[in-house]
């Protein structure tokens, strides 16, 4: 049984513990045979004790803590491992984004139904503002070479303007919040300071973040019930009201070098229009790749996660930070003591209430 570490009202998971050992006790070694192996597990051999934590776990969601956000993975259809599967993410991760939002399959349709009913999670997914536009240019591109090749192109599949693309792509994402019950979504947007852009540069810049902000401001305006929160950069919003309907607004720190950075970029945020209330960090796991000492960590070569959580707690002055992402939350299922051994860590920190 891989065990939560969570402590919620009075429910405690010593009970699941005594459970799994008292379950363990009954069995007997036999000769080596090919069986199924079935894993004790607490909400199979005290179902009113599981209920009693899982109506804590959701209590617990509506209170005001400090919000834990996890990018997951989702790309593998046929998962081969427990980590590939939503219904394992920390029952304390208040909001899971899925990393892959289209094409979801029965069985991810059924875990997402089964975290949302009975642990109050919340699915959202990113629209990525850089993403879109890396996909418009890396398909123009690609049309545009095939043209100076000799390839003759059906007029239906020229490459539309960059607006129209972006428009059509938007409405495609926003659909998809009906299409699969999403509670709401994330927008990433970067931008760039527009002090060094040419007269054309900046009209094509302007006219493309307000049709792009313009479009979920609506949609944003019309599902006020639903989640919205922001990544990126606020300060490079032109129209900055409409992050007075987010959550959280989650700055990237994928190229921190230290918790100093982190000062920086939030102060580098507090410019006016600018909430001061909801700030956030999302930092990234490290990489499965043993030789990758960058992803996840800080220049010092400290782990992103435990350090960036401890700083979210310590005191900040003339702003708030109450939100903490955790993006590909999946790297970090393997370890040998504890399965999501630093996300359970951070989140422990951020919510010392939960043990």
């Amino acid at each position: 049984m891989i065990m939560k570490n969570i402590k919620i009202g009075k429910v405690t998971l010593l009970a699941f513990i005594a459970a799994t050992f008292s379950f363990a006790s009954c069995s007997e070694w036999t000769d080596m045979e090919s069986i199924e192996v079935v894993q004790p597990n607490i909400q199979n051999q005290n179902p009113e004790l599981y209920a009693k934590y899982l109506g804590q776990l959701r209590d617990y969601k509506q209170t005001n803590h400090k919000m834990v956000y996890a990018w997951f993975d989702n790309s593998v259809k046929v998962p081969y491992n427990r980590s590939q599967h939503i219904t394992e993410i920390p029952d304390s991760v208040d909001v899971v984004a899925l990393m892959y939002p289209d094409n979801l399959v029965d069985r991810e349709l059924k875990e997402i139904a089964s975290v949302k009913e009975n642990k109050g999670t919340k699915v959202i997914f990113t629209i990525d503002f850089d993403a879109i536009k890396l996909t418009y240019d890396t398909r123009l591109a690609d049309q545009l070479a095939q043209i100076k090749g000799g390839k003759v192109i059906d007029p239906s599949k020229v490459m539309p303007d960059f607006v129209t693309f972006m428009v059509d792509s938007l409405g495609h994402s926003l659909s998809l919040v009906d299409k699969y019950n999403y509670d709401g979504v994330s927008v990433s947007y970067m931008g760039k300071s527009m002090i060094h852009l040419t007269e054309e540069e900046s009209k094509d810049y302007v006219e493309t973040q307000n049709v792009f902000m313009g479009m979920m401001k609506s949609w944003v305006e019309r599902h006020s019930n639903m989640i919205f929160v922001f990544e990126g950069k606020p300060q490079n919003i032109l129209d900055k009201s409409i992050l007075s309907s987010c959550k959280n607004i989650l700055l990237p720190a994928f190229t921190a070098k230290n918790v100093y950075d982190l000062d920086y970029n939030i102060a580098l945020a507090m410019v006016e229009g600018v909430p001061t209330d909801r700030f956030g960090v999302k930092v990234s796991t490290t990489s499965l790749d043993e030789a990758d000492k960058k992803t996840g960590f800080f220049s010092d070569g400290s782990l992103a996660l435990p350090v960036a959580s401890q700083w979210v707690t310590s005191s900040h002055n003339k702003f708030t930070v109450n939100g903490f992402g955790i993006f590909n939350i999946n790297n970090d299922y393997y370890n040998l003591s504890l399965v999501y051994k630093n996300s359970r860590n951070a989140i422990t920190t951020l919510n010392p209430s939960i043990k």
